[in-house]
């Protein structure tokens, strides 16, 4: 029986840290539809630092099916590849990202980085704003640590 549990038993409560955290979704569309978001990014990172799909899977934990299916999406929605791939030989296979693909990474890495960079700030202010929580509500991690698309 845990001590918390003991306390419970006894009427007793025990301080409990409670964390109210900012979230937010981050990601880009072309014309409405969904082609970026921190999964994505990421994919296509792991495929510029090993020159591989099947690596970069790996790194990012993700299926391989699951990665093919992702850079598909993303090249039906631009309407072009976002990967130049080759296949194995005596030289092996490899992948790398286009110069649009590239391009599109690089963007949508600066703009979340400032993103959540505003959304800190802000939540910040609006915590310290809020009668009666500043004292109760601790804030926890950054508007980085969200659930991945």
């Amino acid at each position: 029986m845990t001590s918390a549990m003991r306390s419970r038993r006894r009427g007793t409560t025990t301080a409990r840290r409670i964390e109210l955290q900012p979230g937010t979704k981050n990601w880009l569309r072309l014309n409405g539809t969904f082609l970026m978001g921190p999964r994505y990014a990421a994919l296509l990172e792991a495929v510029d630092h090993h020159g591989s799909i099947r690596a970069a899977c790996q790194t990012v934990g993700l299926s391989y099916r699951t990665c093919l299916n992702r850079v598909r999406q993303m090249e039906r929605v631009l309407g072009q590849p976002v990967l130049d791939t080759h296949r194995g030989g005596t030289e092996g296979g490899g992948a790398s990202l286009t110069p649009t693909a590239r391009a599109m990474v690089t963007v949508y890495r600066e703009w979340r980085a400032e993103l959540l960079k505003m959304s800190d700030a802000a939540f910040a202010r609006a915590l310290a704003r809020a009668p009666g929580l500043a004292g109760q509500l601790e804030p926890s991690g950054s508007s980085g640590q969200r659930r991945r698309r």
